[in-house]
């Protein structure tokens, strides 16, 4: 029999076997961006060339998430520690962090007004009021029913409904032992605090698998990795952030797994799929919007450096 040391190495040779060939399939097939795209839609952002890159260093390595706070800031958490820290893109620089809770695995925040939200993988949200007040800080947490099994990692403010969209990476549903094919977002109402029964969004996994056209041997590592790690399924698309642009509602979510970006209307219709190069997009795991509709995307650093991209939108037609 296996011992559990094996087992993991394993593990881990079938998940950077697979994930190689989702990038070189994707990487070959197709020379420009998109693997689909709605011909009523205009894309409004060229993602192989950023306009500002910021380095990340230190406290920010393994960012995790990211959102628009005031001019020239953004709040960023990283998944190993209860903070939440204050980058001035000016400046290129932490300037501030609040410390709102215990060593964790923190993957979204969200700016709500004067609050900030921040989401944990086992589906715990925290609220912090009065950020900017260190002796007056008031954190609070919120049961959402999803757990760990569900990995939740994105988080973003649905500012039209009033209400957080919480994406999650591994398994769909709640109460339900069947999930094969789908991945789900979640609405979290914050008038009521109370998370939707159901998701508010199903993603077809295998439409994606379809626009990938995936080579034999990426298939064969996907099954593979089903077997070692069947709450999560298949890890054609398991989203790691999710962002609403600001004048066009529309829903960007973020795939690392892949590199890949999907937009949809706030029904879940797919607008397109983008292809992210892997040579600029390492590890994309934050995803936010200024008021302006600059759109940026944070690379959560290991061997390669943390990143931060800035990308201004083409033109007024988003």
């Amino acid at each position: 029999m296996l011992s559990t040391y094996s087992l993991f190495n394993m593990k881990f040779v079938f998940i950077a076997f697979t994930v190689f060939f989702l990038t070189l399939n994707v990487n070959a097939q197709f020379s420009e961006n998109f693997l689909f795209k709605s011909e009523s839609y205009s894309f409004p952002y060229n993602l192989k060339k950023a306009d500002v890159k910021y380095n990340l260093s230190g406290r920010l390595t393994e960012v995790s998430g990211l959102s628009f706070y005031k001019e020239n800031l953004l709040t960023l958490v990283q998944d190993e520690k209860g903070n939440v820290y204050f980058f001035d893109t000016e400046k290129e620089k932490i300037t501030d962090k609040i410390d709102f809770a215990n060593d964790g695995d923190y993957e979204g925040v969200e700016v709500v007004g004067d609050e900030i939200w921040v989401l944990k993988s086992n589906g715990i949200l925290f609220r912090i009021k009065n950020p900017e007040k260190e002796k007056s800080l008031d954190v609070k947490d919120y049961d959402t029913d999803l757990n760990k099994r569900n990995d939740t990692e994105g988080l973003a403010f649905d500012r039209k409904n009033n209400r957080l969209l919480v994406a999650c990476k591994g398994f769909p549903f709640i109460n339900s032992e069947k999930g094969e094919g789908i991945r789900a977002v979640y609405s979290f109402d914050l008038d009521k605090k109370k998370l939707s029964d159901k998701p508010v969004i199903e993603i077809d996994i295998e439409k994606i698998k379809e626009l990938r056209k995936l080579n034999v041997a990426a298939k064969l590592g996907i099954k593979l990795l089903k077997l070692f790690n069947p709450s999560k399924g298949d890890i054609t698309f398991q989203p790691s952030g999710i962002a609403i642009h600001p004048e066009t509602g529309n829903i960007y979510i973020l795939a690392s797994t892949g590199n890949l970006l999907l937009v949809c209307d706030e029904k879940g219709n797919f607008l397109a799929v983008v292809k992210l190069n892997s040579g600029l997009f390492n590890q994309p795991e934050g995803i936010c919007f200024d008021p302006d509709g600059n759109l940026y995307i944070s690379n959560e650093g290991e061997e390669f450096a943390a990143t931060l991209l800035k990308f201004k939108p083409k033109n007024k037609t988003r």
